[in-house]
């Protein structure tokens, strides 16, 4: 059975988690990580809960956690850009994972977080795209490859995260054609930049999904174009490190890859599966 000991994508109370660094990276030591990455969300002054509020403070604890580790485990200082919060200084960072959660309204300046509450997603499809759930996803796909081929990210963050609130079918058919080109268009996009896609296991872990994010038909169209697949927990606790991985090389197992690409000293390297 292939275990993977590696992931970039993982969070802290520095932005939205509920663990300390130290928390977290000596839980993925205890559970075996070689390689861990910390992206805490890029400043965006419309969204401070959720992003790092002092950078300074976060590349400090961050670079003491890699000394600390140093030999034992390799530690990342990575960061997960909004289309709308481009870092400023891109060197800071070890990684960049490119990630939209946000769509803007722009008549009235209004940010619409896609993976907030039910009635935020209500208030986004009904105030900024006249009640049209696939206006919605299109422009969400559309930001999504330009955020990608604008600022060329190592890894392409959730790809499909517009439909954490559509469990059921709620708001659109996930199999209409109108859903599907968007996403599909998006992803040979962001496939022609090299990007490494996350099969991200978060969204089953806080209960918003039963499935990871992309789905299974991206999945399939990822493989055709010969596009490479990363693992990522979305960790915001201690946890949640490494949640679903088995799972998820097994579910890719059955959609015909054989190989995953992990994070080691920089750079990806595949495993297989």
């Amino acid at each position: 059975m292939t275990e993977i000991l590696a992931d970039l994508h993982n969070h802290t109370k520095l932005c939205d988690g509920h663990c300390t660094p130290a928390q977290m990276a000596a839980a993925a030591f205890k559970k075996g990580f070689t390689d861990f990455g910390f992206s805490g969300h890029s400043y965006a002054p419309f969204d401070l809960p959720c992003s790092i509020r002092d950078e300074a403070d976060y590349h400090k604890e961050i670079h003491a956690l890699q000394k600390s580790y140093a030999g034992k485990m390799n530690i990342y200082c990575g960061v997960e850009q909004d289309y709308w919060a481009p870092v400023a200084n891109r060197s800071c960072y070890d990684y960049l994972i490119g990630a939209i959660h946000y769509l803007l309204d722009l008549e009235s300046g209004q940010y619409f977080a896609v993976d907030g509450s039910v009635e935020e997603f209500i208030s986004c499809i009904k105030e900024s795209f006249g009640g049209d759930p696939y206006a919605l996803c299109q422009q969400f796909y559309a930001y999504t490859a330009e955020n990608v081929c604008h600022y060329r990210p190592q890894v392409v963050g959730h790809f499909d995260l517009v439909v954490k609130n559509n469990g059921d079918g709620r708001f659109f058919d996930e199999n209409d054609r109108r859903y599907q080109n968007a996403a599909m268009d998006a992803l040979a996009a962001c496939l022609e930049t090299e990007a490494v896609i996350e099969l991200n296991t978060g969204g089953i872990y806080r209960g918003y999904r039963e499935t990871p994010y992309p789905a299974d038909f991206l999945l399939l169209e990822l493989k055709r174009r010969g596009g490479r697949i990363t693992l990522a927990a979305d960790a915001h606790e201690t946890q949640a490190i490494g949640f679903g991985f088995g799972d998820a090389c097994e579910r890719l197992r059955c959609l015909g890859f054989n190989c995953v690409w992990v994070w080691q000293n920089n750079g990806f390297v595949e495993q297989g599966l």
